[in-house]
């Protein structure tokens, strides 16, 4: 089984929350409470590496939380909740 590990940056919405990974562009999922987003920011990144293989593409490799607070890259406020998904690649790779 193989199970990777995903960083999602959880963000504060006038309606709830909304969440993105950047190892996954495009990927996105958004809902009234924290718990259902974060839950469906792990299925949309499974849907999203599933569509990835079936168009020949390679799923990418999550980077460590390390690398993108040394990098810069974030643009991060104070509210937003860093965490990460599980998502069994095993199933569909």
């Amino acid at each position: 089984m193989t199970i990777l590990q995903y960083n999602v940056v959880l963000q504060r919405t006038e309606n709830g929350y909304c969440a993105y990974s950047p190892d996954v562009p495009g990927c996105i999922a958004a809902d009234d409470s924290f718990e259902d987003t974060l839950q469906l920011m792990a299925e949309a990144i499974e849907f999203h590496l599933e569509g990835m293989l079936e168009h020949g593409e390679s799923i990418p490799e999550p980077k460590s939380l390390r690398y993108y607070l040394d990098s810069g890259g974030w643009e991060l406020t104070p509210d937003d909740v860093i965490t990460q998904v599980s998502v069994n690649v095993s199933e569909f790779a």
